[in-house]
C-alpha cells in the first residue's frame, strides 16, 4: 500500500472504529442497527475509492471538495424495509449524491460546506455552495451496495473532466434514467440494480420512484439498460 492510499485508508477507517453497540442508540431495532453499520462501512470504502480527503457530515453521509471548488456530498438511507404492515418486505437502500429526497438541497449544501470548512477541505476562492453539475439517486439491495463505491467515484471524476456522467458504466446489470436538464441545469441520474428495478416495477408506481421526472419516463432515449 503506497503512502497516499494508506493515509486515505486510515482516515476512512474512522467510519469503522465504533462497534455497533456504540454507533447506534440502545433502543435501535435490528434493521436500523444493520443499516448503520452497512452505511459506515460503505462510506469508508467510498472514501478510499475517491482518492481525496473527505469529511464526515453524519454517520450516514460525508463530503469532499470537487476540483472546481464545490463541496459535494453523499447520503445513505434505507429505502424500503420491514414494517408492521409489510413484515416480509426486503431491505433496499438508497444512496443520494448532491441531492435530497425531502427538503432543499441548498440546505444540505450549506451544512456540507460548513463541515468541509471546519475540516480544512475548502481553499481560498472556492465556491462550495455553487449549483452541482450532476446528482445521483441509486437504489440497490444491501449485498450489491459495495460494488457501487467505485462507480460513484468514477462519476465524480467524469464530472470533473466535463464528461457525460450518464455514460459511466455501472458495475452490474442496472436500469439507468438520465434527466439532462434538471433543476439548475443539473444532470440527474437515477440508477437501479436489475434486481431492485424488478422489485420496483412490480410494486411501485414509476412516478413515485422518480418523483420529479414522470414527464420523461416515456421517452426511450432517456432510459437505457446497462448489461454486464
Amino acid at each position: 500500500m503506497n503512502p497516499l492510499t494508506r493515509k486515505l485508508a486510515e482516515r476512512a477507517a474512522e467510519w469503522l472504529e465504533d462497534p455497533p453497540q456504540v454507533s447506534t442508540p440502545p433502543n435501535t431495532s435490528g434493521p436500523e442497527r444493520y443499516t448503520a453499520v452497512l452505511f459506515r462501512a460503505f462510506l469508508a470504502v467510498l472514501a478510499i475509492r475517491l482518492q481525496r480527503p473527505t469529511a464526515r457530515i453524519s454517520r450516514a453521509s460525508l463530503c469532499w471538495r470537487a476540483k472546481n471548488g464545490r463541496v459535494e456530498h453523499v447520503t445513505c438511507e434505507p429505502f424500503f424495509c420491514q414494517s408492521e404492515e409489510s413484515p416480509h418486505h426486503p431491505l433496499l437502500v438508497r444512496v443520494l449524491v448532491n441531492k435530497v429526497v425531502v427538503g432543499l438541497v441548498s440546505e444540505v449544501d450549506a451544512v456540507a460546506a460548513g463541515v468541509a470548512r471546519e475540516s480544512g477541505l475548502i481553499e481560498e476562492g472556492d465556491e462550495p455552495g455553487s449549483p452541482p453539475r450532476w446528482s445521483l439517486e441509486l437504489a440497490v439491495f444491501p449485498g450489491e451496495l459495495f460494488r457501487f463505491a467505485s462507480y460513484i467515484a468514477d462519476l465524480v471524476r467524469a464530472s470533473e473532466r466535463d464528461e457525460d456522467e450518464g455514460a459511466v458504466e455501472p458495475p452490474m446489470r442496472a436500469e439507468i434514467l438520465v434527466e439532462s436538464e434538471g433543476l439548475h441545469g443539473t444532470r440527474a441520474l437515477y440508477v437501479w440494480s436489475e434486481r431492485a428495478w424488478d422489485y420496483f416495477a412490480a410494486r411501485v408506481w414509476m412516478d413515485e420512484i422518480v418523483p420529479s421526472n414522470a414527464h420523461f419516463m416515456a421517452l426511450p432515449t432517456q432510459r437505457r439498460s446497462a448489461r454486464r
